[in-house]
């Protein structure tokens, strides 16, 4: 007699012979990236010190960082992954004000980049070894965006705010297309307001049709980047907690501007990163979770960790602030992880880390994913 778990036994090994090999056997030969990854490796050597805000443009395979110069102020430099053809693209340009620039963004193409600039009649005090301290990119004040041709042969001024105390631009972005830019902005009552124009090339690159935007109760608004597809803006925000330590990570649709919030609990999230992979896009930002706050330090690091752009599947990827003997990633002092960007291969991402946000330093280092 023929038992009935045999009879399924057998027809199961029959139906699994008939799948193409390809189905069986592919899954441990695909390459680790972000949707498979289980965790990650860390370097411990810094693949740039005294560097951060480093972007990768994947249809020129160039990087773009900032860094500062011997001044103290912040400059935009462009090389190949492996560090050569070192370019200062933005120090010593005609036309370019002199004070900090910083926060660079690729277009697409390669062609262009976006990035921040002091306003050249705004100075401030030195603090902490950098000068006009209060214009560092990041800040969000005391600036205006600009564009830069890839050779630095030519640069156009996008916006021109204020001169006023607590005005400026806050980590502008492309879209996939290069055919928007989103950006946030800090309006003379310390809040702010999420910004999206279309950016025109021709007859000089320009922005049109400039829309501002307060999606719910917030007063904070930093955009990561959009969604693959150019549909959705994912951003970081302090609406629903009404405290910027408790930022949380929104997505905003914008054919219809609903805004639907993705990370959960009153952790402090934000640079949210879209990336895409095999799967589809995923989403790489920083976070509180979980981490430990050090014996006799003020100072609370961040990790990495990735979800799904509906805030599905979310995901630790690193334990650089887990205060633990047998862990690798521990440095011994706090890490503030910050942006990432992510390899043409997908198998791993430059990441940004802070070494002082007093003093508002970075490294980049070079972050890989492990799947088990």
């Amino acid at each position: 007699m023929i038992r009935p778990y045999a009879i399924f036994a057998a027809f199961f090994a029959i139906m699994l012979a008939l799948l193409p090999t390809a189905s069986r056997s592919s899954s441990p030969d695909l390459p680790c990236t972000l949707d498979r990854a289980t965790g990650t490796t860390v370097d411990h050597k810094p693949f740039l010190s005294g560097a951060y805000g480093t972007r990768w443009n994947l249809a020129t395979d160039r990087l773009a960082f900032m860094q500062p110069i011997a001044s103290g102020y912040y400059r935009i430099y462009t090389m190949r992954p492996d560090g050569s053809d070192r370019v200062p693209l933005t120090d010593g340009r005609p036309g370019l004000p002199g004070g900090h620039h910083g926060m660079v963004y690729w277009h697409p193409s390669g062609r262009y980049l976006l990035f921040t600039a002091q306003k050249p009649d705004w100075k401030g005090a030195r603090m902490f070894g950098s000068p006009d301290f209060g214009a560092l990119p990041g800040f969000g004040v005391h600036d205006d965006m600009w564009l830069i041709a890839a050779d630095g042969s030519r640069s156009w001024q996008l916006t021109n705010e204020p001169n006023a105390k607590q005005q400026g631009v806050l980590l502008p972005v492309f879209s996939p297309d290069g055919k928007r830019i989103a950006w946030g902005s800090r309006q003379p009552d310390k809040k702010y307001l999420l910004k999206l124009a279309d950016f025109v090339e021709l007859p000089q690159p320009h922005l049109e049709n400039i829309v501002s935007l307060r999606p719910g109760d917030g007063t904070y608004f930093e955009p990561g980047s959009f969604t693959s597809d150019g549909k959705s803006l994912i951003y970081t925000t302090d609406q629903g907690t009404h405290n910027f330590w408790s930022s949380q990570i929104y997505r905003l649709d914008l054919a219809s501007g609903t805004s639907t919030r993705l990370t959960a609990g009153k952790d402090y999230n934000e640079h949210p990163v879209v990336v895409g992979t095999p799967s589809g896009d995923w989403v790489v930002y920083m976070s509180t979770k979980g981490v430990n706050r050090r014996p006799f330090r003020l100072m609370l690091g961040t990790d990495w960790y990735a979800m799904r752009p509906d805030g599905s599947g979310a995901k630790r990827l690193t334990t650089m602030n887990l205060n633990r003997k047998d862990n690798p990633e521990d440095q011994g002092a706090a890490q503030v992880a910050t942006t990432v960007a992510i390899s043409p291969s997908g198998t791993f991402m430059l990441g940004d880390v802070q070494d002082s946000l007093v003093k508002q330093t970075g490294l980049i280092r070079v972050v890989s994913f492990t799947c088990k």
